[in-house]
């Protein structure tokens, strides 16, 4: 899937980039809190089976160790504590009620094996030999210094939870204390759950946060964006405004408006041109064609100069159309074209127009649908050019024994005006091309078809002067349809 939004992007960077941190630094801390709670507990159960190591072997001793526990733990210390004691040879010598009878002797932390000692004493008292315990035998003397092996620790699942195990020994016993570890397991998932809940809120969080911050960062994107997207040839004018955008958008405001400016010079110019050359050929035209008129009124009928007379007034009357249609263009792009707005039944005009056609194409079927007193505002010396244009082309690129529709209607608050004519569809890569200025579709620019690829272009152009919408609806199957739409105003008194 394509991501088109940029600000989408930067935000999905954010959080691709914090997030992974994040998430690192989230699975980090839930490590070192699983460490360092292991650590605690290890330390807890090696002070207590330290303590136990060191002193003299009594029994009904670790009766005393459990009464110890629950003084310093609480009630629950008979459920969150088990001690087991057994000699070397793995024969039990004590175990708690709650130690957990599942746990194998296997699973236990292994322990060296306790070697003999010899110790000497000042005189006082005979050199004793200290073997492994096989019974409890008193002693006499002064107690003699332990060798304690060990600590060593290990996990183990029992019949209520995990346990964790420290083992201890001494030249005696073998000593083993276990923690329940539920109380550490519940606040490790506390700690858990609470991570893998907040962990979607900040990536969401991070997500919305780099979106705004894209957002903010692209405001001079969207002055620009905007300020160009009512840029028109109407309105070459306007200007990108200055704001308080960082250095890299300023240097583009001053490029885009230094480009505005070319074109609006360049643009004139062309206007101006346009406007100019119309006027210079007017006059002369106008000459030339009353010329052209008397010299063919006084040649001889049927003579050789009537008929070169005849040719050369068409095409200087063709001259004259184009100049003409050149100086409304000229007018329409620099905004100065005049309308002389009036309501306009356009209901009569095309009545009008309809019957001229019976004239103009004897051989087309004409099928109308035209709703009576349907009025707009507009120049109605322009807006017959536009319906008369129209009109024509339907007529021009008809085949023979064709046919031409024409149906006009209310819709809203607009007039709809539908031309559709039988004959050869418009290809659809000139179907975008058909309003430029002086563009012909291939197929038709020999000089049978009369024409100079100016009419629609100057009857969208008069359109759109009067708020309208003049477009190629379709042209598919043998059948062109263009659709004329404007401003319905209400019928004069």
């Amino acid at each position: 899937m394509k991501v088109s939004s940029f600000k989408f992007k930067i935000g999905l960077l954010n959080l691709l980039i914090s997030g992974s941190v994040l998430l690192f630094f989230g699975l980090f801390f839930l490590s070192v809190i699983n460490r360092v709670g292991y650590e605690r507990i290890d330390r807890e159960l090696r002070v207590l089976a330290d303590l136990q190591a060191r002193r003299p072997f009594q029994k009904g001793g670790w009766d005393y160790f459990e009464e110890l526990l629950q003084n310093l733990y609480g009630e629950d210390a008979k459920k969150q504590f088990a001690i087991k004691v057994a000699s070397h040879r793995g024969e039990p010598i004590y175990s708690s009620l709650c130690w957990p009878a599942d746990v194998l002797a296997g699973k236990l932390p292994a322990l060296a094996l306790a070697t003999n000692t010899m110790i000497a004493y000042d005189g006082a008292f005979p050199m004793r030999l200290r073997a492994p315990f096989d019974g409890y035998a008193p002693r006499h003397g002064p107690p003699l210094p332990w060798h304690i092996r060990g600590p060593v620790f290990a996990t183990a699942e029992g019949n209520r939870g995990r346990w964790r195990i420290v083992g201890i020994g001494n030249e005696e016993v073998n000593i083993f204390i276990a923690m329940n570890l539920a109380i550490f397991d519940a606040e490790v998932h506390r700690f858990r759950s609470a991570f893998f809940i907040a962990m979607p809120l900040a990536l969401l969080f991070l997500l919305c946060g780099g979106w705004l911050i894209a957002y903010q960062s692209l405001g001079p994107v969207k002055i620009i964006a905007g300020t160009a997207e009512n840029i028109t040839a109407k309105g070459l004018d306007r200007r990108i405004p200055k704001t308080d955008a960082d250095k890299e958008f300023a240097g583009l405001i001053d490029v885009i408006n230094g480009m505005l400016d070319r074109l609006e010079k360049n643009f004139q110019q062309a206007v101006r041109f346009s406007a100019d050359a119309g006027h210079e050929l007017k006059t002369p035209l106008t000459i030339l064609q009353g010329q052209l008129e008397r010299a063919l009124n006084e040649a001889s009928p049927g003579s050789e100069a009537q008929q070169r007379n005849g040719e050369l007034l068409e095409e200087v009357q063709r001259l004259v159309a184009i100049t003409q249609k050149l100086l409304l263009l000229a007018q329409a792009d620099s905004g100065r074209m005049r309308l002389a707005l009036a309501p306009f039944n356009l209901s009569s005009a095309l009545e009008s127009i309809s019957e001229d056609m019976g004239i103009m194409a004897p051989g087309l079927i004409l099928e109308k649908e035209i709703v009576p007193r349907l009025h707009v505002m507009a120049d109605a010396d322009l807006m017959n050019q536009v319906l008369h244009n129209l009109i024509t082309n339907a007529i021009k690129y008809n085949r023979k024994q064709g046919w031409i529709r024409c149906v006009l209607q209310k819709e809203g608050n607009m007039v709809k005006f539908t031309i559709s004519n039988s004959g050869e569809e418009i290809p659809q890569a000139d179907a975008d091309k058909v309003f430029d200025r002086f563009y012909r579709i291939s197929k038709s620019r020999d000089r049978e078809i009369d024409g100079i690829g100016l009419g629609l272009s100057l009857a969208r152009e008069i359109v759109l002067a009067h708020k309208g919408e003049l477009v190629l609806d379709s042209s598919r199957n043998g059948i062109t349809t263009f659709i004329l739409k404007l401003p319905l105003c209400s019928q004069p008194a």
